[in-house]
């Protein structure tokens, strides 16, 4: 569906080139070399992509180029790195990726014309001298032959196959639109912090207190009738085939699991991390400029001494505002790209392990951080993963032997015809894998609860009759082999028929109306000054604290609470808010506002378009990642293991 929604929006395509160019002319040419006529050179093929071969001679150059790219990355530090990086394997994933890319690019219709390269071309710096007009065509070709060292043929093919490749991306980026909410929303959840205490009142307490007689059922019965109309509904009772109770049966060694390992080992990859400490300075969004200066000249002052020599770790300690690395020595541990705010994460990727750099500001306040050191992206040995590799190796033999028996069971079923309960329950005792189950009533179209997600079963059902067999079938949980049990007419059903769901229902509303009542008597003595751990023991109840929490976050045993969150930001510092409903979480919830630091209207305005290019540039590579998947399933892929062993990371 991807696919067809990228072709349907080719029209709309507008792309750029340039950036696209310089990177590839800088980093992909130099040293290329290699041809690509169906073979690409000389020497066995290490790596294979449907018809395309890469020779051994073209491999070893990328890797080699690969390598460079790091040393210049990482500079001393990557020889203590390198032994760490699986080179080989991750030149193999970039030779597989292009050309997996290239053919996408083919078969949606993509192409470049010879007008399009030579614009490109004459644009180049490379290729223009002092005047910057063209060096002409002479001179472009002994550029192409001393500099980038391959023919200008081979160069404009490579050339164009990078700007087809540019192109596919840049449709996927550009047909990943961001609206204006979604960029607001996500600035504020990654800019806007609170800190505040909870207390929940839950609606169980109050269920005791609540009497529901035949009249009050009836009148919400009657008042809500429609609510509780039914479309015809089925129900059926179902042998189900449980992988995950196989999972814990089935036998499986260790030689099983390094070849798993071995054949997806590209899919345990870690990308790049840093780690770096740092001392806070908080800053209020609202603070004046005369708190501004006074906080930069600390935070200038400390980073000067740390220059000078200082314990960094024991100034972090001493002075950082940041409760969750102050005692710490201001250590933030491991972290990847994302992981902290665009101007942490910019200054500290483009420094070097032992700087120190700052302050630079953020919506915290001012950081001075230290960078301790880098990991580049590195494949994730066997030992580390070894218990993820063992539950999909188990995942998928249990899939298997689930439809062995379940087939099985099917057979027999239909062979013997139960009818009773009973009988179904005899069959199922036979096998500690299998579990009988009855469903609830279900619509058509509708998924059939603890049985699927979709509505396949469901309309399965509503093609057969009272006591067919049926199966097996595959579901989430495993396989099953079902009977149609009941079939319920549509229409509005006698109170009886829904009187236990109507009483549940009524009897929860009324809990709730009782713990908003007290919830509101909460709220009022909290206004008053009272103490809040002192209310919530006498109310049966106790304090959450919220601590530099953003909209999504759970709010600690609560879970996520959305009403709440809205709340929150929406109020100000100090304020007692509340009651409110706390949805799955039961009951309502108080919360008192310690403080509140929201993002600046000016700031979201001038931040909208460059946070809507990386959210869409983040959301086009994940589109472009899931048909990269998509496609290699499709594909003719072999790789020479063998070879790529020879070049395997000496140490972990």
């Amino acid at each position: 569906m991807a696919l067809k929604w990228l072709r349907d929006n080719l029209r709309h395509l507008k792309f750029i080139l340039w950036g696209v160019v310089l990177v590839f002319v800088l980093l992909v040419f130099v040293d290329w070399g290699a041809g690509r006529a169906g073979g690409g050179g000389g020497g066995k093929a290490i790596v294979r992509v449907g018809n395309r071969s890469v020779s051994e001679a073209e491999f070893l150059d990328e890797m080699r180029r690969l390598d460079q790219r790091f040393s210049q990355i990482y500079g001393e530090q990557w020889n203590e790195l390198r032994g760490q990086v699986d080179l080989a394997r991750q030149t193999a994933n970039m030779f597989i990726d292009r050309e997996l890319q290239l053919a996408e690019a083919s078969r949606i219709g993509l192409a470049v014309s010879r007008e399009e390269l030579q614009e490109v071309i004459l644009e180049d710096p490379s290729f223009r001298d002092e005047s910057g007009a063209f060096v002409g065509t002479e001179t472009y070709k002994r550029i192409i032959r001393a500099y980038f060292r391959t023919t200008p043929e081979e160069f404009e093919e490579r050339l164009t196959e990078d700007l087809l490749i540019g192109k596919l991306n840049t449709l996927a980026e550009r047909n990943a639109w961001i609206s204006d909410d979604e960029v607001d929303r996500e600035f504020r959840r990654q800019r806007e912090l609170s800190d505040f205490d909870v207390i929940q009142l839950r609606y169980e307490p109050f269920l005791s207190a609540v009497e529901i007689t035949d009249e009050d059922a009836r009148a919400a019965f009657e008042a809500n009738a429609e609510d509780y109309y039914r479309e015809e509904q089925r129900v059926i009772r179902y042998l189900l085939v449980e992988t995950s109770r196989l999972r814990r049966t089935l036998p499986v060694d260790d030689a099983e699991l390094r070849a798993y390992y071995d054949q997806h080992i590209d899919e345990f990859l870690e990308g790049e991390q840093a780690r770096a400490r740092h001392i806070l300075f908080r800053l209020a969004p609202d603070a004046n400029e005369v708190t501004r200066g006074e906080v930069e000249l600390r935070a200038n002052g400390v980073a000067s001494i740390a220059r000078s020599g200082g314990d960094f770790a024991a100034l972090a300690a001493e002075h950082s505002e940041d409760p969750g690395s102050k005692e710490m020595g201001g250590d933030l541990g491991w972290f990847g790209r994302g992981q902290m705010v665009p101007e942490f994460e910019d200054v500290v990727f483009s420094a070097k392990p032992g700087d120190i750099v700052g302050p630079i500001k953020s919506q915290f306040g001012y950081h001075v951080i230290k960078v301790e050191g880098f990991r580049p992206e590195h494949q994730q040995p066997f030992e580390e993963v070894q218990e993820q590799v063992r539950f999909r190796v188990l995942e998928d033999r249990a899939v298997g032997e689930a439809e062995a028996r379940a087939g099985v069971l099917a057979r027999r079923l239909k062979a013997e015809n139960p009818v009773t309960q009973d009988q179904w329950q005899s069959v199922a005792d036979e096998d500690e894998a299998v579990v009988l189950n009855q469903s609830p009533p279900f619509s058509a179209g509708e998924a059939v609860a603890g049985a699927s997600d979709g509505p396949e079963l469901a309309d399965a059902a509503f093609g057969s009759s009272v006591g067919e067999i049926t199966g097996p079938v595959a579901v989430p949980r495993g396989w099953i082999v079902w009977q149609l049990a009941e079939v319920r007419e549509a229409g509005i059903p006698p109170l009886e028929n829904v009187r236990e769901e109507v009483e549940q229902k009524l009897r929860r509303e009324r809990a709730v109306e009782l713990a908003t009542d007290q919830g509101r008597q909460l709220a009022e003595r909290w206004r008053g000054g009272e103490d809040g751990s002192t209310l919530a023991a006498e109310y049966g109840s106790n304090v959450t604290e919220a601590r530099q929490h953003r909209r999504g976050q759970v709010v600690g045993a609560l879970g996520v609470m959305p009403g709440l969150d809205n709340a929150v930001f929406s109020a100000k510092a100090d304020a007692v808010i509340g009651p409110i409903k706390a949805g799955v979480a039961g009951g309502v919830v108080v919360a008192k506002i310690n403080t509140l630091d929201l993002v600046d209207p000016i700031e979201l305005a001038n931040s909208r378009d460059d946070l809507r290019a990386r959210l869409m540039t983040e959301r086009g590579a994940q589109l472009m990642r899931s048909i990269i998947i998509e496609r290699r399933r499709d594909t003719v892929v072999t790789v020479d293991n063998e070879f790529l062993q020879r070049f395997a990371p000496t140490s972990s």
